[in-house]
């Protein structure tokens, strides 16, 4: 079994990592289409042993196509929509548009819907990691309230993100002006208080698209769930603080065992995770710092961290194809 495969948006972050864990995780591929909206378009890239040649969306024919992976947010095709897709062409997006009504999807929290749709989304970072963290312990407890602290790292922007970290990083540190520009503040040293754009009620576009997502993965609209986005200085990853109250007293020993049990996830107890040298390059979701509340027994809060651009990105859509395809041996 082996399927003809397009990916756009190769010159990204997300394209650049999500070539490699197809050639990686030896995803059946037969023939694979490139395309991206930048200046790579006309170069070879290497995979699986094989050249291939990176051309424009516009001069891409998606016909033969079994499935796409959209790494860039205009890089699909006009007339491939959710509406317009038919025949056996499946999409798998990791850059959607936000008003965008399609299954959104985890593996290890609800691969059930996969089947439901020939267009999936791969969700943002946060919203895979605080799904993934919470999932076990919603079906134990009932999880009724969440207060979500997306911390994300520049990459999630892409590399320009990355590249404006360093710069001004490099001039701060020999005593010139950083001249930030990307961010609209210092982002070297420095923390901003949200992502994404902001509306008239001071929410971010990221943490409403985030509140959206986590109650489509956890599969319950009547969890209240309140998330604040902020950008950290920090070059890679996705750093999740959650603090949940639910129907049920908690035991902190029962849920530890969950935590430790739950797909994709390391947690143990007294270990505390960071992104930088735990997740880094790294596969699963690591949870710490799980603790009860003091004097409320059904409030619990935890740390979480993953590497953005595997389990947070390109990964978890790889995962998504290999559920899609029935490739379930890794």
């Amino acid at each position: 079994m082996s399927f003809k495969v397009a990916v756009t948006g190769v010159s990204t972050l997300l394209g650049e990592n999500l070539l490699e864990i197809l050639e990686t995780r030896e995803f059946p591929v037969t023939k694979l289409v490139l395309t991206d909206p930048g200046p790579v378009v006309g170069r070879s890239l290497m995979f699986a042993g094989h050249a291939n040649r990176v051309i424009s969306v516009s001069d891409a024919s998606f016909d033969e196509i079994d499935l796409i992976f959209n790494c860039h947010p205009e890089g699909l095709p006009a007339h491939i929509t959710p509406e317009t897709l038919t025949g056996k062409l499946k999409v798998i997006d990791l850059c959607p548009a936000e008003n965008l009504d399609c299954p959104c999807v985890v593996p290890e929290v609800n691969a059930s819907d996969i089947a439901s749709s020939s267009y999936l989304i791969s969700p943002a970072p946060a919203s895979v990691i605080a799904s993934v963290a919470l999932s076990a312990l919603h079906k134990r407890y009932k999880i009724l309230r969440v207060n979500m602290v997306s911390m994300s790292s520049v990459a999630e922007v892409g590399h320009k993100g990355v590249e404006a970290l360093a710069s001004e990083t490099a001039k701060l540190l020999n005593g010139r002006d950083p001249e930030a520009s990307f961010f609209g503040k210092q982002i070297a040293f420095n923390v901003i208080p949200f992502t994404g754009k902001l509306d008239d009620k001071a929410y971010s576009d990221n943490e409403r698209f985030m509140t959206h997502q986590l109650h489509q993965l956890l599969g319950d609209e009547d969890i209240e769930i309140v998330s604040t986005a902020v950008q950290l200085p920090i070059f890679h990853g996705q750093n999740v603080v959650l603090h949940a109250e639910c129907q049920y007293s908690i035991d902190q020993n029962e849920a530890q065992l969950l935590l430790d049990q739950t797909k994709g996830v390391r947690s143990i107890a007294g270990q505390d995770y960071t992104v930088v040298t735990d997740a880094a390059g790294q596969d699963e979701v690591f949870i710490s710092r799980f603790r009860t509340e003091l004097g409320n027994d059904s409030g619990f809060m935890l740390c979480a961290v993953s590497d953005s651009l595997r389990k947070g990105g390109a990964l978890n859509a790889v995962q998504i194809a290999e559920h899609l395809f029935g490739l379930l041996d890794h």
